[in-house]
C-alpha cells in the first residue's frame, strides 16, 4: 500500500513538473474562468455593502498634514484608485482591524496560542492594502518605460514632417499601449480646450518621469519657435539605449532554457524510476495475490 501511495505522489509530482516546463494549462483552469464572473460579483457586493461603509465612517477620524494629504492624492490619481487619501487610509485601517477581531475570535475559540499569529497578520494586510498604490505606479511606470522609446521617436520623427503636435498625439493615441493611452488621450483634450503649456505640464506631472519631462519642455520650447533640434536628437539616442536596458531586464526576467543535453537525462532518469517502481508494485501485487 506504501508503494502505491509513493507510486501516485511520485507520478503527480512529474505531470506537475512537465506541466510547467510544457506550460500546459492547469486541469482547473476551465472551472477558475467559470467561477471568475460569480467571485468579481461577490467582492463588488461585499465591498458596497459592507467595506464601503464601515470605511467612509472611519475616513473622517484618519488625521493627515497637508503635505502628505496633496501627495498621496497625487499618487491616488496617476495609479487610478478613486479613493481620496483619507478614504485609501481608512480601507488599510479597516481591513487590518477586521482581520484582527475575526482572527482573534476564531484563535480564542479554536485555539488561544495563534492571537499573536493573527496580529502579525494583521500588520500584514494593513501593509498590503496601504502599499496597494505603490505597486499600481510600479507597474504603471514599468509599462512607461517599456512604451517610452517607441513614443518619443514617432513624436521626434514626426516634429520633422508635421509641425501640429496635437495631430502627432492623435496619431499615436490610436496606436499607445496601456501605458501612455489614457494620459495622451487626457493631453490632447487639454491641448484643444487650454493652454499648451499648461497642458503639457499636467501631462508630465501625470506621467512623472524623467525622459517625458525632457520631451515635454522641448514640445514647449518648440511650441515658443525656439530650435531644439539638437535636444531632441539627444533624446532619441538615449531612447536607444533605454530600449536596450529595458529589453535586457526583461530577458533576465525569463528562466534559462533548458540545455538539450539535460532532456535525454531527465527522461532516462523518469523511466528509470518508473521502473523501479513499477517492479516493485507489481511484486507487492503479486505477492497479496
Amino acid at each position: 500500500m506504501t508503494i502505491i501511495i509513493i507510486f501516485i505522489l511520485i507520478s503527480a509530482g512529474i505531470f506537475s513538473i512537465l506541466s510547467s516546463v510544457l506550460k500546459l494549462p492547469p486541469y482547473s483552469a476551465t472551472q477558475r474562468l467559470r467561477g471568475v464572473a460569480g467571485k468579481t460579483k461577490m467582492t463588488e457586493t461585499l465591498n458596497q455593502r459592507l467595506l464601503l461603509p464601515v470605511m467612509k465612517l472611519v475616513a473622517p477620524f484618519i488625521r493627515l498634514d497637508d503635505f502628505k494629504e496633496r501627495r498621496m492624492k497625487i499618487k491616488l490619481e496617476r495609479a487610478g484608485i478613486i479613493f481620496t487619501p483619507k478614504e485609501y487610509y481608512a480601507r488599510a485601517v479597516v481591513m487590518a482591524a477586521g482581520t484582527a477581531i475575526i482572527g482573534t475570535l476564531a484563535a480564542v475559540a479554536i485555539m488561544p496560542s495563534m492571537a499573536v499569529v493573527v496580529c502579525i497578520l494583521a500588520v500584514i494586510v494593513y501593509f498590503h492594502f496601504f502599499g496597494e498604490v505603490n505597486d499600481r505606479l510600479k507597474e504603471k511606470d514599468e509599462l512607461i518605460e517599456s512604451e517610452l522609446p517607441k513614443f518619443i521617436r514617432a513624436i521626434v520623427q514626426g516634429l520633422k514632417t508635421e509641425k501640429d503636435v496635437i495631430k502627432l498625439l492623435e496619431s499615436y493615441s490610436t496606436i499607445a499601449g496601456k501605458g501612455l493611452q489614457y494620459d495622451i488621450e487626457v493631453l490632447v483634450l487639454d491641448l484643444k480646450s487650454g493652454n499648451f503649456e499648461n497642458a503639457m505640464l499636467d501631462f508630465d506631472k501625470r506621467v512623472g518621469n524623467a525622459y517625458m519631462s525632457r520631451l515635454t519642455k522641448a514640445l514647449i520650447a518648440v511650441n515658443r519657435g525656439d530650435n531644439q533640434e539638437a535636444a531632441l536628437n539627444h533624446l532619441l539616442s538615449d531612447m536607444s539605449l533605454l530600449s536596450h536596458e529595458t529589453m535586457q531586464r526583461e530577458l533576465n526576467k525569463r528562466p534559462g532554457r533548458v540545455k538539450m543535453m539535460v532532456i535525454p537525462i531527465v527522461v532516462i532518469g523518469i523511466f528509470t524510476l518508473f521502473y523501479v517502481v513499477g517492479v516493485n508494485l507489481f511484486n507487492s501485487l503479486g505477492g497479496i495475490m
